[in-house]
């Protein structure tokens, strides 16, 4: 799409190289240095995309939009070709009005990337899908029965130790069934943090969480997962910790509750 104007504007696409661009501090963006850095660790020429450009009447030609990829490609030394939407006959305030066009489009979300990494067979990605179809569950924006959004959350519970995400799967299908609110992510990482604490027992908690008694004390608890956050959230204005701990904690002292011999040592 091209900005509106009254006089020809016309656009094509162009393979280009590092040298033959410029970027005009004036309608971009602040270069964030730290990103370029992320991105000169991860390149891949692939994946570099089609940079939007202005070939402006002086023959200079501005990025207008894609100025970190143009960077990193600098500072890899990358003499490719860098494919380029290239437009001609733009002033500067329509380089600044297709510049806010074309950022204000939606991001990925954490659910695209995790998808897309499953597409690309990222192996922990493909892990937590393992994991995810093995209890029942699929992967959505949407609440809803059987989906699973928070998936940054369970990302992270992954990181701690794969087998905690599938332990902390089993334990909140198993108190809650596939539910929305059993998918809620201060759930997700309350439960997995409680898990890597204190590891995994034996029927009966030998040696670390019997998971089984822990999804049927779950399952009994007041207000169900709501009601469990919501103790969580009370708890989190007078103590330290975020939300996603201090549901730990409650759960923590839910598991502990008529335990004798195989209670979990204190959280702190």
């Amino acid at each position: 799409m091209s900005p509106k104007t009254d006089r020809e504007v016309s656009h094509q696409i162009v393979p280009r190289r590092v040298g033959d661009l410029w970027v005009d501090p004036n309608v971009q963006r602040t270069l964030k240095k730290s990103r370029v850095n992320k991105m000169v660790g991860a390149f891949r020429p692939d994946a570099l995309g089609v940079l939007t450009t202005s070939h402006r009447s002086d023959g200079t030609i501005h990025v207008v939009d894609g100025q970190h990829r143009y960077r990193t490609c600098e500072s890899v030394g990358y003499t490719g070709i860098i494919q380029t939407n290239e437009y001609s006959g733009l002033t500067l305030p329509e380089e600044a009005a297709l510049f806010r066009l074309l950022n204000t489009a939606e991001k990925p979300t954490r659910i695209d990337h995790y998808l897309i990494a499953c597409v690309e067979q990222d192996p922990s990605a493909i892990g937590l899908a393992k994991f995810l179809a093995a209890h029942g569950w699929s992967v959505g924006p949407s609440a809803m029965e059987g989906r699973m959004s928070a998936i940054g959350s369970l990302e992270r519970v992954y990181a701690f130790k794969p087998e905690v995400a599938d332990a902390t799967l089993a334990v909140l299908t198993g108190a809650w069934g596939h539910r929305p609110a059993a998918a809620q992510g201060v759930l997700v990482e309350g439960v997995g943090r409680l898990i890597f604490k204190y590891g995994i027992g034996a029927p009966g908690g030998i040696g670390g969480i019997d998971l089984d008694d822990l999804a049927k004390r779950l399952a009994k608890f007041p207000g169900g997962p709501d009601g469990l956050i919501g103790n969580a959230r009370g708890q989190s204005v007078t103590r330290n910790g975020n939300v996603s701990i201090q549901v730990a904690k409650v759960i923590h002292g839910t598991y502990n509750e008529r335990r004798r011999t195989t209670k979990l040592p204190p959280w702190e």
